[in-house]
């Protein structure tokens, strides 16, 4: 079973491209990251989490093009294929930070990332109606508590490793877990109903569940965190900026 891990992971990551971006856009130019860059980019991964998250990082976010985990119910997550939205990567991220250091801007890239989870907790946004693309998106207070509810994973979580993803044309971002996207059941509707505070049952076995009815309309709220998410990094203030 181990020896499928990888395979399956490729696949996934591929099928996370198709479904986040154009055909005439898959596999851009990051599949020819420079050496120095590469290396860069691992180092970041595998040094501690910046403690503080500083101008540069913040530039990044507010670029950061959130996508739609393809994973078992799905969940919003930064995507790997474009993760500052369509172009090269690099290059827009140099301009992100202003300069024109490559590896700096991946390394800043990478942190920024890694530092996305924590930025739904330190940043704040009123709810109202944003701008997301061409539409507009209304964003409540129940989109807001659950944007912080989400479980993120890690990348090894996902049995992938950065190499793996570099090797692929991908970036190594992260995502929510898109089969306990909060918390730890399957069954994610029951968590949102507890963390907005709307009525769960006991059934006769001891198992939680909600009524038909709230579960497809908390379904539908799930699907839209991923708006939720992209006009949240976007346009939300940071209450700290200490991890």
């Amino acid at each position: 079973m181990p020896d499928l891990v990888q395979p399956l992971r490729r696949q996934l990551l591929r099928l996370a491209g198709a479904l986040l971006c154009s055909p005439m856009l898959a596999r851009a130019a990051d599949g020819g990251l420079a050496r120095d860059v590469r290396q860069r980019i691992l180092a970041t991964l595998d040094a501690p989490l910046p403690k503080v998250l500083n101008v540069p990082h913040l530039a990044l976010i507010r670029r950061f093009n959130i996508g739609w985990s393809p994973v078992e119910s799905g969940a919003p997550m930064l995507n790997p294929e474009h993760p500052l939205g369509n172009g090269d990567t690099l290059q827009l991220a140099m301009q992100a930070i202003a300069g024109k250091d490559a590896p700096l801007a991946a390394q800043r890239l990478m942190e920024a990332a890694l530092l996305l989870p924590h930025f739904v907790q330190m940043a704040d946004l009123k709810p109202g109606s944003y701008a997301n693309g061409k539409t507009l998106f209304t964003l409540t207070a129940r989109h807001l508590t659950l944007l912080r509810q989400q479980s993120w994973m890690s990348l090894e979580m996902l049995g992938m490793g950065a190499e793996d993803y570099l090797a692929e044309g991908y970036w190594p971002t992260p995502s929510v877990d898109g089969k306990r996207p909060y918390g730890n059941f399957t069954n994610y509707p029951v968590e949102m109903a507890q963390a907005l505070g709307l009525p769960v049952r006991r059934q006769a076995d001891g198992s939680l569940a909600v009524t038909p009815a709230l579960e497809a309309e908390l379904e539908a709220l799930h699907e839209q965190t991923m708006a939720a998410l992209q006009v949240f990094v976007r346009q939300a203030g940071l209450r700290r900026n200490t991890v």
